[in-house]
């Protein structure tokens, strides 16, 4: 069950990035090395200036933060991020000593608290809750489409209409990544900043993917917007 637990967290987060906001070196450091075992890329942060000047240059997938932190607090930092980023899951890292700042942090709508010092288990299982938050994650790993459709990311598989389809890498983080923005337009630019990290035009290569992913799911299900870019439409 453990290995089944590690292997479903890195089907999912392989592909993402996080941020790593905690002014302890020390500290920083330990949790970095977790996160770079699941995670495409860690950035770190030592304050709240430096997470949030990272946040709009990195956007990163995830974030990992202690609420006493220099020049900003994490709560200022979190405030300022819901103002727009309602969906980023947000993981508060924090000691017993801090709990009046819990309520607040609560409101404004944080993925999990992890408590210090913390376990392996409740790292991993932090981990799951965060791919819950993102994709609406299943206990039996399966992310539901629509009724009788499900995505499963351990075998990068799409059960349809009574058939499994194994998607292809690209199109695996293609697809989780319009999941992960499901039910909102996402343009071409951000997608292909996305998939591929760069400023060279993939435009034909991601309608090439998109045409393959479409004939793998139910009609509508990632739908076109002319001239923007494409939307995921799941229950």
């Amino acid at each position: 069950m453990y290995n089944i637990l590690m292997e479903e967290i890195l089907a999912l987060f392989g592909n993402l990035t996080v941020l790593n906001v905690e002014d302890e070196e020390g500290v920083r450091r330990s949790l970095s090395a977790n996160l770079e075992l699941f995670f495409k890329n860690v950035y770190e942060a030592k304050d709240g200036e430096e997470a949030l000047n990272l946040f709009y240059k990195k956007n990163p997938d995830v974030i990992f933060m202690d609420i006493c932190i220099p020049k900003l607090n994490g709560l200022e930092v979190l405030k300022e991020l819901r103002s727009t980023y309602k969906k980023t899951p947000i993981v508060i890292v924090s000691a017993y000593s801090e709990k009046e700042y819990f309520l607040e942090a609560i409101e404004l709508n944080i993925c999990k608290f992890l408590i210090k010092p913390f376990t392996k288990d409740e790292f991993l299982n932090t981990l799951k809750s965060v791919a819950k938050w993102m994709y609406e994650y299943t206990d039996d790993y399966r992310i539901i489409l629509q009724n009788n459709v499900f995505y499963e990311p351990l075998k990068s598989s799409i059960f349809y209409n009574n058939q499994t389809s194994i998607l292809t890498k690209k199109e695996k983080q293609v697809f989780e990544y319009l999941l992960r923005n499901k039910n909102r337009v996402v343009s071409f630019e951000e997608l292909e900043l996305s998939i591929y990290n760069d400023a060279e035009n993939h435009k034909d290569a991601l309608k090439a993917i998109i045409k393959e992913l479409r004939k793998k799911v139910p009609d509508k299900t990632i739908e076109n917007v002319f001239g923007i870019g494409y939307k995921c439409v799941c229950i």
